[in-house]
């Protein structure tokens, strides 16, 4: 009898050998190091380098591209001009002053067009005589007929009837360079609601003359005029050297001086503050849409720009001041001037150009061209474009 068992020791030819493994046979295996916070440290330096150095030409670039933007918006703003030019033969007044002719709250000091009732509170006494502005008028003109016709001329801009018009923010009015022309301004209570204005950044040139009657005082011969001197009872116009005036207009031929170097409009700040009334653009004051009083060296107040708290005399300052401190308004180069004593009333009497833009502003000519001003303009060619008849041989130029 066969034993198929076989002895162990025969069957170890038919089982896989084991084979040692040598160094060579191990197969190799790259040893792994972590980066060092040194190297870290010299990546982060050199991304910040390059941030610091890319940084500002981006935001040169986007401030470029700011400037470019707002000076397209005069450029609009100047063939609308043209188009109401071209229809009525004259440029649109300043503002449109209705009522009763006189101001019988300047006790025969002060024309019409000055004083605001509203903000000053006295619509229980005096009824409001502001209408449409320049600006209201030229919305047609702006592609904005949609909010035209909202609008009724006949009624006081404050009415309830306008209050739609007054607070729509219109694109083509503010600069994106102002960073305030997104908070509305506050006038006052009248006909039982809060009347709030959206801003805006162009102003019509009213004039620089000085802060005098021609029809009052011989010797003012830069100052503004009136239809009568009786200021309390009969006044019913006011007009200076500029583009247009209270219930007044004029035409290119007006500007004998040249229309290319004529300043029709320019550019200006919207209010830092609800209080502060700068930069309203349906309001047709001095400050809120319309530049006057801001171009004459012996007073100090010339050119744009200017810091001397004297320059702005607009209704809002006293409370913007309360609100805000002096201090803040000079860190903001905003500042404006305290007018007589707390008791006193405000008045809308002087304000000039001022931008965003470094060391400069935009301004429209009457030919439709718009110009890069800077601040250390000649005071007498500041004083001289802004004039419809500057002095015989002397021409402003661009």
């Amino acid at each position: 009898m066969h034993n198929n068992t076989l002895p162990s020791r025969r069957l170890n030819h038919l089982q896989p050998r084991k084979i040692k493994k040598t160094a060579m046979h191990q197969k190799h295996t790259p040893r792994r190091r972590g980066v060092t916070i040194v190297e870290v440290l010299v990546v982060i330096g050199i991304i910040a380098l390059l941030v610091a150095l890319i940084l500002p030409a981006v935001q040169s670039s986007r401030s470029a591209a700011r400037k470019v933007s707002c000076s397209n918006n005069l450029r609009q703003i100047g063939l609308a001009l043209q188009n109401y030019h071209d229809q009525f033969s004259v440029f649109p007044p300043a503002a449109v002053w209705a009522g009763p002719p006189g101001e019988p709250l300047a006790r025969n000091r002060i024309p019409i067009g000055v004083i605001d009732r509203i903000a000053l509170g006295l619509t229980s006494r005096d009824a409001d005589r502001l209408h449409a502005n320049w600006l209201i008028m030229l919305l047609p003109s702006l592609g904005e007929s949609a909010v035209w016709n909202s609008f009724n001329s006949n009624l006081l801009v404050a009415d309830t009837a306008n209050a739609a018009v007054c607070s729509t923010p219109i694109a083509i009015l503010k600069c994106p360079d102002d960073p305030f022309n997104s908070t509305p301004y506050s006038r006052g209570q009248f006909m039982g609601a809060e009347k709030t204005y959206a801003r805006g950044n162009y102003a019509m040139n009213m004039g620089p003359g000085r802060y005098c009657i021609h029809e009052m005082d011989p010797k003012c011969v830069d100052g503004f005029h009136v239809d009568d001197p009786d200021l309390a009872n009969k006044n019913s116009v006011l007009w200076g050297s500029g583009a247009g005036g209270v219930n007044k207009s004029f035409s290119l031929k007006d500007c004998t001086g040249g229309a290319s170097n004529f300043v029709l409009v320019d550019e200006i700040r919207a209010g830092v503050a609800p209080t502060d009334s700068r930069g309203s653009w349906a309001l047709g004051f001095i400050g809120s849409s319309l530049t006057a009083r801001h171009g004459l060296l012996s007073e100090g107040d010339n050119g744009p720009n200017n810091q001397n708290p004297e320059v702005e005399q607009i209704v809002g300052c006293r409370k913007t001041i309360a609100a805000l401190g002096a201090d803040k308004l000079e860190k903001l180069r905003m500042p404006c001037r305290l007018q007589g004593q707390p008791g006193d009333p405000e008045m809308n009497g002087q304000a000039t150009s001022r931008s965003m833009h470094p060391a400069g502003v935009n301004v429209l000519a009457a030919d439709g061209s718009v110009h890069f001003v800077a601040d250390t303009v000649n005071p007498d060619v500041w004083f001289y474009m802004h004039n419809r008849e500057p002095a015989k041989g002397f021409s402003a130029g661009f």
